[in-house]
């Protein structure tokens, strides 16, 4: 095995190194003469990059419904379009221990302000988060059902197709936050039932920081977050109310959206079966070859199939300490602490903490991952 400088194994904060297509595209278009979009995605036809990039993302969620897809900064902002425009009132809402703080905040918030009664459904010593007891949460006044598509904290993932079903058959809202597996694990808006799907564009996505969106079903009406300039109905002096554009208030990030529509040509073109495989089979001698490590505990279920995020301690160093050796001694980046997702740690014996966190990508390496297995054996023991 040759040296190694550098093993980014952090994908699950945001994705690196990104496909050449992103990198490429992105410079083309920093370094091309600014256009302008008309901001309804459809009038500049098929060369608009918002139409284009909306095209393949209603095709990676399975809805014909293109402008019900809305381009945000990212998955937090996404949730807080998800959370406050729905307006709630003396609602119920149902959420899992599961959440990142982006759904956790929000919701803690109305619960503060009085608009909100919340129940948090627990998960069990592996972090998994059982459908059966969200129905047990259900009462007359519950609203929304809100759910992590997978954990950012132990890879885990929840029926959504089950959770659909009993949303649909309650006449309640279906919220998702797919942050860590769209573009990895499929999903499929209108087989699951989905009202409201909510994803990030920096992570399994490989674009930029700073991008993400939001699908919202045609039966619904969000209060927006922002009103103001659109680049089109400019003589209104009210937003818009045709979908995208009343969502989208405000120069759009172009580069970003540019950034995800590479990815996405990457993903379509690589396969999603493909990618998960590939992933999954580093994944798997990961856990093997951890396992067999003396001083070091793995935690969640690691039978299970699952987006490929390791939670774990070397038990003689905390969080901290193990991934601040694993980068200053070895190259090797990692991540420590709660991960915005404090709630979890509580049931997988990581409180209060946290863990340290290993999470893959499409471009890691069996060489990458024979590297860290001997950083680790050298540091536990």
């Amino acid at each position: 095995m040759g040296a190694i400088t550098k093993v980014y194994l952090n994908n699950a904060a945001t994705s690196y190194p990104k496909p050449e297509t992103v990198v490429s595209a992105v410079s083309r278009f920093i370094n091309s003469m600014p256009f302008h979009s008309s901001r309804s995605g459809f009038s500049e036809g098929k060369d608009d990059i918002l139409d284009a990039c909306r095209k393949k993302l209603a095709s990676l969620i399975n809805t014909k419904k293109q402008s019900n897809i809305i381009f945000t900064s990212g998955a937090t902002e996404s949730l807080n379009l998800a959370i406050f425009g729905n307006r709630f009132s003396e609602a119920h809402i149902i959420t899992t221990a599961a959440e990142h703080n982006s759904v956790l905040r929000p919701l803690k918030l109305l619960e503060k302000q009085g608009k909100i009664s919340l129940d948090i459904v627990e998960a069990d010593s592996s972090g998994i988060i059982n459908p059966k007891s969200i129905c047990k949460k259900i009462n007359k006044k519950t609203k929304a059902i809100i759910v992590n598509h997978c954990s950012n904290v132990t890879g885990l993932g929840i029926d959504l197709e089950e959770i659909g079903q009993i949303t649909n058959s309650n006449g309640m809202k279906f919220i998702v936050d797919a942050s860590q597996s769209i573009g990895s694990i499929n999903i499929d808006v209108e087989k699951f039932s989905i009202d409201i799907l909510a994803f990030t564009g920096h992570k399994q996505l490989f674009g930029l920081q700073g991008i993400g969106g939001i699908f919202i079903k045609d039966d619904l009406s969000l209060e927006p977050l922002k009103v103001g300039g659109t680049g089109v109905k400019s003589e209104l002096l009210f937003q818009p109310d045709y979908m995208p554009v009343y969502y989208e208030a405000g120069t759009q990030n172009y580069s970003g959206i540019v950034s995800l529509n590479a990815g996405l040509d990457f993903i379509f073109e690589t396969g999603i079966e493909e990618i998960r495989n590939k992933k999954n089979e580093l994944f798997r001698f990961l856990i093997q070859e951890m396992a067999n490590i003396p001083g070091i505990t793995l935690y969640s279920d690691n039978s299970r199939e699952k987006n490929p995020v390791l939670p774990f301690n070397i038990n003689r160093f905390s969080p901290e300490d193990t991934v601040y050796i694993l980068e200053n001694s070895y190259g090797i980046i990692t991540r420590s602490g709660l991960h915005c997702a404090p709630l979890i740690h509580q049931f997988i014996g990581t409180s209060p903490v946290g863990c340290a966190r290993i999470s893959l990508s499409y471009f890691n390496t069996f060489e990458e991952i024979e590297y860290l297995i001997k950083s680790l054996k050298e540091i536990a023991t």
